[in-house]
């Protein structure tokens, strides 16, 4: 799994053109003034508590026996043991590095800011970052108001995350040492997410898979992490799912957002974010990475644990869109790795009740 694209340098250049224009003109305040910079760490200083609302919440979320629970109890699970080991070995400086910092972004829409409090409450107080890229700043909820080229709607995604991205590019890349995006119905396991990025797989790749980086290098293997899928079918176009959301390290987001952006359909309108960023990316030979386990279990899934459990594909895969687009996967109990880090279509009662299966809540 040795990626394929060509070393970047990792210091930063400034792309921002002076904020000007789209991308790069930034974020606003609450007031609607430009230049509006988000405190990122503030969820994770502050950080909300996770409980049900009462015992019949609890009983109502906690119902054994279905297709999420059986997910959750008989295959994924959040590896607290190596955790707490690799943030005891941290503590004392016994780590080789330091722990890997994750930035975690979430893009909504000021419609949808109800959903924001228990992503708040659940996993998003486990990043090191955390942003709301949306159409409203509020500093209670984390919300950032990024304004784009052209209109706010769904057909217009490509410029939202641009424009998303460049912020972040611009405000937070020497901070933090990897990037992961997703919608406001992603739930992330940041725990397994850390421990993934900080193997000795993905370190041996950051750095070309020469040999394990020790923190002395200035230029990095751009990784490109997520759910692959095959446009079509056709292997040759590769895309990351937007779904449960894409993992980019620092060599990653400078050459999207620096080298990128710049030439790679910049006044586009479209809703396939995720095939427009894979296309700007594949024009640099970074290619999504095969993020599978030992076992061939895939980590980042465009569904609900249960519905990775029950599906099955058709006698004919190319009947149905997701058999087709799928790589080499394999179907139900095996679908997920075990130590998998994201799941979407997960809205705030299964959200709730996940992260009380997972963290032992119910």
């Amino acid at each position: 799994r040795v990626p394929r694209a060509s070393p970047v340098k990792l210091a930063y250049v400034d792309a921002s053109g002076g904020h000007a224009g789209h991308p790069h003109k930034g974020a606003t305040d609450e007031d609607g003034n430009f230049g509006y910079v988000h405190d990122e760490t503030a969820l994770r200083r502050n950080p909300p508590a996770f409980e049900f609302k009462d015992e019949d919440e609890r009983a109502r979320l906690c119902k054994k026996g279905d297709p999420n629970w059986k997910m959750l109890t008989e295959k994924v699970f959040v590896d607290l043991t190596s955790h707490e080991a690799a943030e005891k070995r941290a503590e004392h400086g016994l780590a080789r590095e330091r722990r890997a910092k994750i930035f975690c972004m979430v893009f909504s829409v000021e419609k949808y800011h109800d959903r924001i409090p228990v992503i708040r409450e659940t996993w998003g107080k486990k990043c090191d970052g955390f942003m709301v890229a949306s159409t409203k700043t509020d500093k209670k909820l984390g919300t950032v108001n990024i304004p784009h080229e052209g209109p706010e709607e769904y057909n217009n995604i490509w410029q939202k995350s641009r424009s998303n991205w460049a912020y972040v590019y611009d405000n937070y890349y020497e901070k933090y040492d990897y990037f992961h995006i997703g919608g406001d119905d992603l739930y992330l396991i940041v725990e397994n997410l850390r421990l993934y990025l900080e193997s000795e797989e993905i370190r041996l790749a950051s750095n070309g898979g020469r040999a394990l980086p020790d923190g002395s290098e200035d230029s990095q293997t751009p990784l490109f992490l997520g759910r692959r899928f095959a446009e079509g079918g056709n292997r040759d176009r590769m895309f990351v799912s937007g779904g449960s959301g894409y993992t980019l390290n620092r060599a990653a987001l400078k050459a999207l957002v620096a080298d990128g952006f710049p030439r790679c359909f910049p006044h586009m309108r479209t809703f396939s974010e995720d095939v427009m960023v894979a296309t700007c990316l594949r024009k640099m030979d970074i290619l999504p990475y095969d993020t599978k386990d030992e076992a061939g279990g895939e980590r980042y899934m465009p569904f609900q644990p249960g519905h990775h459990l029950t599906y099955r594909p058709p006698a004919n895969p190319k009947d149905d869109w997701y058999s087709n687009y799928s790589v080499d996967v394999k179907w139900g109990i095996d679908h997920c790795a075990a130590k998998s880090v994201a799941f979407h279509y997960i809205k705030e009662d299964l959200m709730k009740r996940m992260h009380g299966i997972l963290y032992h809540y119910c």
